[in-house]
């Protein structure tokens, strides 16, 4: 079902407003607004396929905890997992970029950069830090490693397979050779020897972002048809780039395989707590930005509307102009006096989670 998501958004074109993060392991699509838009969105994205699957779906304080919590990787099989909080800013940068994330919403989710940039200070080292790292280590003690791509992925398995005890001779094919850094020990081969790779040598760990299998099926049949000891196929893409056939010489590993063997460290008290307390008080600045202030200016309209009935009303009794301005300015004061203490109360940080609704119904200021 991932892969089939992850080919509806490859063909899907760019919705208006939101964030849409697609991983190896994860689709995640977050709104400012109401249910109506998500629903919109997802239909915009991913079309009939909807109809197959029923996405988990989280609203308010639940839904930035959620993604607070993905960004600092407390949602990866790898607790702390490197990778996707990379991605989660790269989806972001990309969203700003082309403005379909912008202001206080923004704001809310470059909060979820930063705090899952701390939250892994308080996560215990490990050397399964990353499912690159995984890969790397899967790899066994095979002397010769080909990684297709040259993304934050496969640059990420590159070094994961340097940082082995033993070290693999390592080479990166890419389509775009020129664009991979040169490093020590590691060779780098234009896209067309991919078969090469995959006839010859004794692991392939494909991390690729290609929208289309890099590989045709009969190609790849062919080349594994020729190999006289099997092939070690590791494939973190998603949607996959590889199926190979049933009776081919491949040892095949897709990326919930790698989650599966993914050494899980202990559960870090401290960074849940540090993340659940960030995304609180982000989504607190969000709500305040955009319920506080329409309320404070609903009851200061009240108040206004309020006085003006109430001058008109008594106008007539009164002996002039000056004896108007007094009473205008003195029901005026009492009406800011009256609302100074809800105002103050809507403004601390420690008020009630029910505190906007109780007064706005106790005003009787309507939710626009």
């Amino acid at each position: 079902m991932r892969a089939a998501l992850a080919r509806k958004l490859m063909a899907a074109p760019p919705i208006e407003t939101g964030l849409v993060l697609s991983t190896c392991l994860r689709v995640e699509v977050a709104v400012p607004g109401p249910q109506l838009l998500l629903e919109q969105t997802l239909h915009h994205l991913f079309g009939d396929l909807l109809e197959s699957i029923q996405p988990q779906q989280r609203r308010g304080e639940r839904a930035v905890a959620h993604l607070y919590r993905v960004a600092a990787g407390l949602e990866s099989p790898i607790l702390g997992e490197q990778e996707v909080l990379s991605q989660f800013r790269q989806a972001l940068i990309e969203a700003e970029e082309a403005g379909r994330v912008t202001g206080v919403f923004a704001r809310l989710l470059e909060g979820a950069v930063g705090a899952g940039r701390h939250a892994r200070e308080l996560i215990p080292g490990s050397p399964h830090d990353s499912m690159a790292a995984v890969a790397a280590q899967a790899v066994g003690t095979a002397g010769r490693v080909a990684v297709l791509g040259a993304g934050i992925m496969s640059s990420a398995v590159v070094d994961g397979l340097l940082m082995l005890p033993a070290p693999p001779q390592v080479t990166v094919v890419a389509r775009h050779p020129e664009k991979v850094g040169r490093r020590e020990m590691v060779e780098v081969l234009p896209f067309e020897r991919a078969i090469d790779a995959i006839e010859s040598f004794p692991a392939v760990i494909s991390a690729t972002s290609a929208k289309r299998r890099p590989v045709a099926d009969q190609a790849l049949a062919a080349a594994l048809a020729r190999r006289s000891t099997p092939l070690l196929l590791i494939d973190m893409a998603m949607p996959p780039d590889f199926e190979p056939p049933r009776d081919a010489k491949v040892d095949y590993l897709d990326i919930d395989d790698l989650a599966r063997m993914a050494d899980r460290r202990s559960r870090s008290e401290e960074a849940d707590a540090f993340v659940e307390t960030a995304a609180a008080a982000a989504y607190r600045q969000y709500r305040d930005h955009h319920e506080i202030g329409p309320l404070i200016g609903g009851l200061i309209s009240q108040a206004d509307h309020l006085v003006a009935d109430t001058v008109s009303r008594f106008a007539g009794r009164l002996g002039g102009p000056d004896d108007e301005s007094v009473l205008r300015q003195t029901a005026h004061t009492v009406a800011r006096a009256l609302l100074a203490g809800p105002i103050a109360y809507l403004k601390q940080k420690e008020r009630s989670a029910e505190a906007i609704n109780v007064i706005a119904d106790a005003f009787g200021v309507e939710d626009e």
